[in-house]
């Protein structure tokens, strides 16, 4: 019995750390996204002085890292998720198979 709650407890342990992977991947995808809105209230201000260009250009370069970025969290998110459900799967499977006896 020992041996069969160290499995659940070893696939809620990895559950966890899934769930954890997500929601660190989520407030990073959060922050960029607030991050952009700000370069982009910040490029509407400017006129077109050959400094607001450079800034400008300085703005353009960071939202291109940013979407590059959020590419690769969105694909990362994607993968855990399906790691997730899978985990998910697993442990459901593992307490299907845990039968208690009416003497335990």
């Amino acid at each position: 019995m020992e041996q069969a709650f160290r499995r659940v407890l070893d696939q809620k342990t990895t559950l966890a750390s899934l769930d954890a992977q997500l929601r660190a991947r989520q407030q990073e995808v959060e922050a960029i996204s607030s991050d952009q809105g700000r370069l982009r209230e910040n490029m509407k201000a400017l006129k077109g002085s050959a400094e607001e260009r450079a800034l400008l250009q300085r703005y353009t370069h960071q939202l291109d890292a940013q979407e590059d970025r959020l590419a690769t969290l969105r694909s990362q998110i994607s993968d855990l998720k399906a790691r997730r459900e899978r985990a998910g799967e697993q442990l459901d499977q593992i307490l299907s198979e845990i039968t208690l006896n009416e003497t335990f």
